[in-house]
């Protein structure tokens, strides 16, 4: 893989955001004076979902200047009419009569459309201006304090699990029955049944051939305003979730663990005849709009994203490659954060969320899944997440982020200790968004039978493509 052109990177500056906004998507260390000279901003599919804080250009073009008022010469006539008025000795004061008023336009489609096109036009401009800035003094800064486990494990597994978008269920019927959550003791130590290993601290991991496809992100050194960040965003998930789920209105079960979750975004599968944000309703859809516009939350959703395209530049280009054709295909779609490549993402309301032995087999198979950690815990005894095809238990503390491909890796986590809180956001791709990009937006049972035969030509083509999208251990520290 070829480094990246020191010319093609785009200043921090670039957009008009606040610092506090605009340090969401940098990784530790960054400093202003590593900045190049200001080139002229890029367009290419790579440069997609940057960090900013949106501006809401249709309200503000709906805003009119306050004019200033001229008074009007009286005649005598009118000066005559106010002392004929006068009943309290004082003379009426002439005013303008107030013009009629302007009857509300009915909401039109077209202008509904148009609005999406400009916000879609907006996050294309947008997408990379952050994430493509200095990325080897990234790599160069956190290689320094990280740390390289070699797993043994082979990646290449994976293509023995997956259709060339999904991923396949692989977690047993009984591990699923019993829905455990274990202890860090039973997992770690001479005295542990698994005997699994810890790792702690920035971590890329590697399988036997090199393939870098774990990594586990810290919160940017020195900036205790990102801490301030996720606690915020903690804050706002415990208070939001009575909100959500309640005695009248309890959380459905699902099969990561006891503990409410909501996702919210743009996904395709599971029977959907098209692409198409998940179904809210009205008053759930108020409340996360509001979550969605917190900076706190676009702050922890930008600095995820900005980790993949650091540790995953193949991967990740793929990825704003074909999210950019889908807004081409379906302009009408729009994605949580404008600073993320994700499509999609959940909220886990805890208080605590401790998953259990699962895979999410709907996502991408060989893409990552940003999983940031929050709340108030101790994670040295616990809220560890347990990777459990690499015998790995990696201690993830709040404002951490794990990349993980979650579709095909099983994984779970650490029980708590008594009085703690937990809480987390994933962010992720449904693999039935590379497919329907792929098949031009046409759902396959309305193929005829050539289209068809050609689909599921190009899907076991992704089978055989997909894993050259990581990056090596030695690609990404040559880079540093």
């Amino acid at each position: 893989m070829q480094a990246q052109d020191e010319n093609q990177r785009i200043p921090l500056d670039y957009v008009d955001a606040t610092q506090a906004n605009l340090q969401a998507n940098l990784l530790p260390a960054v400093t202003h004076e590593s900045r190049p000279p200001t080139p002229q901003p890029s367009t290419s599919t790579h440069q997609l979902f940057t960090s900013t804080v949106d501006v809401n250009e249709d309200e503000s073009d709906n805003e009119s200047p306050q004019g200033t008022s001229r008074k009007r010469k009286r005649t005598g006539e009118e000066e005559a009419d106010e002392d004929e008025d006068e009943d309290d000795g004082l003379p009426r004061k002439w005013h303008r009569p107030a013009p009629p008023p302007t009857p509300e336009r009915p909401p039109s489609p077209h202008r509904e459309r148009r609005s999406l096109q400009r916000r879609n036009k907006r996050q294309a401009r947008r997408v990379g201006a952050i994430h493509a800035t200095t990325l080897s003094d990234h790599r160069a800064r956190l290689a320094k304090t990280a740390s390289t486990v070699e797993a043994d494990f082979d990646s290449g597994i994976i293509l023995n699990f997956t259709s060339g978008y999904l991923g396949r269920e692989r977690v047993k019927k009984e591990v699923k029955a019993e829905r455990r959550v274990y202890e860090l003791e039973e997992l770690v130590g001479e005295n542990s049944i698994w005997k699994f290993q810890r790792a702690r601290g920035p971590t890329l991991i590697a399988d036997t051939n090199g393939r870098a496809f774990v990594a586990r992100i810290p919160a940017p050194a020195g900036d205790p305003t990102f801490k301030e960040a996720a606690e915020e965003a903690a804050d706002v998930m415990d208070q939001y979730r009575p909100c959500f789920f309640n005695a009248s209105k309890p959380f459905p079960e699902h099969r990561r663990g006891d503990f409410p979750v909501k996702a919210m975004g743009v996904s395709y599968g599971g029977g959907q005849e098209e692409a198409k944000e998940l179904h809210q309703s009205d008053k759930d859809l108020e409340l996360l709009d509001r979550i969605r516009e917190m900076p706190c939350f676009q702050r922890l959703a930008g600095h995820a994203s900005a980790a993949f395209r650091t540790w995953a530049p193949r991967l990740y280009l793929f990825y704003s490659e074909y999210m950019k054709n889908l807004l081409d295909l379906m302009p009408h779609l729009s994605f949580n954060f404008e600073n993320s490549i994700f499509a999609c993402c959940t909220l886990n309301f805890g208080p605590t969320t401790t998953t259990i032995e699962h895979v999410d087999h709907m996502n991408y198979c060989y893409g990552w899944c940003a999983i940031t950690a929050l709340g108030d815990f101790n994670f040295q005894l616990g809220g560890h997440l347990v990777l459990w095809d690499l015998k790995l238990v990696v201690e993830l503390p709040p404002g951490w982020t794990m990349m993980i491909p979650s579709a095909f890796l099983r994984h779970s986590n650490t029980s708590l200790q008594p009085g703690e809180t937990r809480f987390s956001l994933t962010q992720y791709t449904a693999a039935g968004l590379f497919r329907i990009v792929d098949d031009n937006g046409v759902a396959r049972n309305k193929m005829t039978a050539r289209d068809l035969a050609y689909a599921e030509q190009r899907q076991l083509e992704q089978i055989t493509e997909a894993l050259n999208r990581y990056s090596t251990l030695d690609e990404l520290l040559a880079q540093a």
